[in-house]
């Protein structure tokens, strides 16, 4: 039977018995999966590693977990991937968020632009999407989702090379990519003709991923499908 996969926000030490007091995790174990004392599971802290625990302890206040055997997560992807995605409705943003987190993506990056539908995102509610899409996937790390940004500065701060994902664009070709990329995916009504300008001055290539319109949610997964998955 497979077992459960849970992420733990706390370093893991092998050799060391595991303390949890955290309420949430605690119910969740004890009245979602109706574990017990004795039952297996598998943590992991986000380090590239799971651990496959038994319960020693678990109660409504407290669980101890004893680690049985430590294994190295190979569920890396070969790209470093992060998407510059152009903030939209709340639910598609969250639903890239859960999806691309699956697929591997490695950091979300919400940029304003011009024709962003808005401004601001529940950074906390995220992350606890991510979390939950990284147990599910069996990967070994947690993205990483940063605050707002302007389009520009964004731009500025990344340290490798940056696409933007362009109707327009030529064919993205997966096979030529660095080791890490960014992909600058814009919002439902387009780049401005400003941006696209900013984007030549700045010599970002632009790509395509196919003759068919995308709503904003799908390009992100689409593209990260294809980067990660291929």
């Amino acid at each position: 039977m497979r077992l459960h996969r849970f992420y733990i926000d706390q370093k893991i030490e092998e050799g060391k018995a595991i303390h949890i007091n955290d309420v949430e995790l605690l119910n969740q174990w004890g009245k979602v999966f109706r574990l017990k004392a004795s039952d297996r599971v598998i943590v992991f802290d986000g380090n590239g590693f799971d651990f496959e625990c038994y319960f020693s302890v678990l109660s409504k206040k407290e669980a101890i977990l004893n680690i049985v055997e430590k294994r190295e997560n190979k569920n890396t992807p070969k790209t470093e991937t992060h998407i510059f995605q152009s903030i939209i409705k709340k639910d598609n943003f969250e639903l890239i968020v859960q999806k691309c987190t699956e697929i591997g993506v490695s950091a979300f990056h919400p940029i304003i632009s011009e024709r962003s539908e808005k401004k601001d995102l529940n950074i906390e509610r995220l992350n606890k999407i991510a979390k939950e899409a990284s147990e599910q996937s069996g990967r070994g790390t947690l993205p990483e989702i940063f605050e707002p940004a302007n389009l520009l500065e964004a731009i500025e701060t990344f340290d490798s090379e940056l696409l933007v994902l362009d109707f327009d664009g030529k064919k993205l070709k997966t096979e030529e990519l660095k080791n890490k990329i960014g992909i600058l995916i814009g919002p439902e009504g387009g780049w401005s003709e400003d941006e696209k300008e900013h984007f030549k001055n700045k010599k970002i290539k632009s790509v395509s991923i196919g003759s068919q319109v995308l709503r904003a949610e799908t390009a992100s997964i689409a593209v990260s499908s294809l980067i990660l998955l291929n």
